[in-house]
């Protein structure tokens, strides 16, 4: 016997169901080609040894010099001794020698900071005068043995922006000013003379760095330092120039090493003293940055 046959409930109808969206692919953020080790940081200090190599070194000082009267009677005298532009490499024997240089940079934005430089030389030399000279209102006859000594002191202090920034390195301007002071002495034992100067100096520049390998760089700098006046007034000019390469080792410490020069004349004007000065040679040193 067949069973008998039941009817089936209907399926209820299915509600539509929207098409399955794809996922949504994660954000991509392009990674740079060349990314230098070295370049991100706040605050740098660099401490290096320079081997000045002097080449033109003269220095003069002319001083007016006022007699006490002996007697009532008597009238004091005034005399203006001038002084001999001396070169105190060739007649006086300054060599070359070692010194140190401090560099810090502040750097509040990526394209902006704040440089400060020191330089403090000290030559101290003795020689046989081989002719008479004048300083400081002083004689020194030919045949004498001086002591001498040359100070020159600098402190610079600028603003760099960074107009021109690539995966490699940037140019920039830099902006600021230089205190040049420079002071001399001599002595024979019997008498001294000293004299100096101070000239406050605005000045423009340029920088320009390339990275090589992102440990290797190499950078470039002029700055001119330059103080307007005329044969009665006082003037002087500062050139600064350094090639250097860097090799970063981390981002925090470096290795430097290069070239500097600097050219320089002054005429201060009361008392009269003038000056002429080429010093250059390489460096080697090192940065802490973070």
């Amino acid at each position: 016997m067949s069973s008998p046959a039941q009817a089936q409930p209907p399926t209820p109808t299915q509600p539509s169901q929207p098409p399955a969206q794809p996922a949504t692919p994660p954000s991509i953020v392009p990674v740079p080609s060349f990314v230098p080790i070295g370049e991100t940081y706040r605050f740098e200090v660099s401490v290096d040894a320079w081997s000045t190599l002097p080449s033109t070194m003269m220095f003069s000082d002319t001083e007016t010099i006022t007699t006490t009267a002996a007697t009532s009677t008597t009238a004091a005298v005034t005399t203006t001794i001038t002084g001999t532009n001396i070169d105190f490499r060739q007649t006086l024997g300054l060599h070359n020698q070692w010194f140190p240089a401090f560099h810090v940079v502040i750097r509040p934005q990526q394209k902006q900071k704040i440089r400060f430089s020191f330089f403090p030389l000290y030559y101290k030399q003795s020689a046989t005068l081989p002719a008479t000279i004048n300083f400081g209102g002083q004689t020194y006859l030919a045949g004498e043995t001086v002591s001498s000594s040359l100070y020159w002191n600098e402190w610079q202090l600028g603003y760099e922006y960074d107009f021109l920034t690539f995966d490699r390195g940037y140019i920039g301007g830099v902006a600021g000013a230089n205190f040049y002071a420079v002071s001399g002495q001599l002595s024979n034992g019997s008498q001294a003379a000293q004299a100096g100067v101070h000239i406050p100096m605005p000045g423009l520049g340029g920088i320009g760095r390339f990275y090589v390998t992102p440990r290797f760089s190499v950078t470039g700098e002029y700055t001119g330092y330059w103080l307007p006046g005329g044969d009665t007034s006082t003037h002087g000019h500062v050139n600064d120039v350094e090639l250097y390469g860097t090799v970063n080792i981390s981002k925090y410490v470096a290795i430097q090493g290069g070239y500097r020069l600097f050219q320089a004349a002054h005429h201060f004007n009361s008392p009269v003293n003038t000056g002429n000065f080429l010093i250059n040679g390489g460096f080697i040193g090192g940065t802490v940055r973070y």
